[in-house]
């Protein structure tokens, strides 16, 4: 949860009467909270304590939102910038995100309980980046030790043995804190986007199931893997920043305004995550998820080679998922329609390797077994999606169980049951005989 009372939100409009709304509201919710009708007097709030996050409205006179975000980017680059702004300034909007001054926008008029979900996703970012920066100056201070330790070694081998030792052990310990962190994160974000949208969240959930699976069907090294499944669950975040009413509709029905906005998402999810060192690969990829294998794709026209392998196996699985869930194609018809778009939209390999994956996960009854949940153990895989009796999608089918996900199941089963057993392979169940 966020120590609310340690943050400060810094709201710069023109206009009294947003400002005391803003007030108003997030006084509700326990943070510091400043105001400035001006970007001169924001920029000398921003001096005066440290801020958390700002939050400025575009269009103000002598001073514009973005050139009062860009420049507290260069005096103040870790407070969390973000922009309140009309569909009017949407171009100005765009170039800042582009520019990487801004985090996020919000726009007018705003829903109470969007805008809160955002500040508090963005104070959650906040503290990321702080959390890493602590952790980076702890290890470089510990490896200074090590370097010292080494230049005198020859005399001091015996009496620091047993402290070496010890330092290694926490050098140990911070490493799988560090990777649990990044882990719990990456959990967060998912929660977010299922929070914001069930169908959402849901897709990106399959999307890395499947994804890891080809994966590994292509003989990718377990790090890149774990990278490509990383990516696919979050690379879609970005659609957070989209309007709903852009969401509902298909991508070519849009206008050519909502598609501009709508195509910004991988930008956005690659912002959202880039300045976080250990999500930085990740953040390559879900910018090129969209990137077409002949180059006529968004947001850069990468093409072949030049498009991260992992970006071009989440296009293709998602372009899958989205035909089979949303638009609701029978299977082979989302198949043969994955097939005629291969060697320009799609890799002609990872399309073959689609087909090879999705012939071998096919679930038929006869192969599946319903057992309790206290049966459950690591190395099982879900033959069907489980679900909670309020339909909260916990894990995917096809998912490989591991003890985690047996005590999320159990945390989740007392307070939201379990709707039936869980469905898993028999020969699964056959191993752990």
């Amino acid at each position: 949860m966020l120590e609310k009372h340690k943050h400060t939100i810094l709201f710069v409009d023109d206009e009294k009467n947003i400002l005391s709304s803003l007030e108003r509201l997030f006084r509700k919710e326990g943070y510091d909270i400043l105001t400035a009708n001006s970007g001169e007097e924001g920029l000398r709030k921003l001096d005066e304590r440290q801020i958390s996050v700002i939050v400025s409205d575009q269009r103000m006179p002598k001073m514009t939102g973005s050139e009062l975000l860009r420049r507290s980017k260069k005096l103040f680059p870790d407070t969390i910038r973000i922009m309140l702004t009309g569909y009017s300034d949407i171009n100005a909007t765009m170039d800042a995100i582009n520019k990487g001054e801004v985090y996020r926008f919000i726009i007018k008029p705003w829903d109470d309980e969007e805008i809160k979900l955002i500040i508090r996703d963005a104070l959650r970012y906040y503290e990321l980046i702080n959390e890493n920066k602590r952790l980076f100056k702890l290890t470089q201070e510990q490896n200074a030790e090590l370097l010292d330790l080494n230049q005198n070694l020859e005399k001091k081998v015996e009496e620091r043995t047993q402290e070496i030792q010890l330092k290694n052990k926490k050098m140990e310990e911070l490493y799988k804190v560090v990777k649990s962190n990044l882990f719990d994160s990456i959990r967060v974000f998912g929660q977010l986007m299922e929070m914001y949208d069930p169908n959402l969240g849901g897709h990106c959930k399959r999307v890395a199931a499947l994804s890891k699976t080809i994966a590994q069907r292509q003989g990718l090294d377990k790090k890149v893997c774990e990278l490509i499944e990383i990516a696919a669950i979050l690379h879609d975040i970005g659609l957070i920043g989209v309007p709903r009413e852009i969401l509902k509709q298909k991508e070519e029905e849009l206008t050519p305004y909502q598609t501009a906005i709508y195509r910004q998402h991988p930008v956005l999810g690659y912002l959202a995550f880039n300045r976080i060192k250990s999500l930085q690969q990740a953040s390559i990829l879900i910018r090129s998820h969209h990137e077409n294998f002949n180059g006529s794709g968004y947001p850069d026209g990468l093409k072949n080679e030049g498009i991260h392998v992992g970006a071009r196996i989440i296009h293709v699985v998602s372009a899958y998922d989205e035909m089979i869930q949303k638009l609701g194609l029978p299977r082979e018809v989302a198949l043969n329609s994955i097939k005629k778009k291969s060697g320009y939209e799609f890799d002609p390999e990872i399309v073959f390797s689609l087909m090879d994956v999705l012939h071998n996960f096919n679930p038929v009854m006869e192969t599946e077994i319903v057992i309790p949940i206290s049966k459950l153990e690591p190395g099982m895989i879900l033959s069907r999606n489980l679900m909670t009796t309020s339909a909260r999608l916990l894990l995917v089918a096809n998912t490989s169980i591991h003890q985690a996900h047996i005590e999320k199941i159990c945390n989740f089963n007392r307070i939201d049951p379990i709707d039936g057993g869980v469905y898993i392979y028999k020969k699964d169940l056959a191993k752990q005989d």
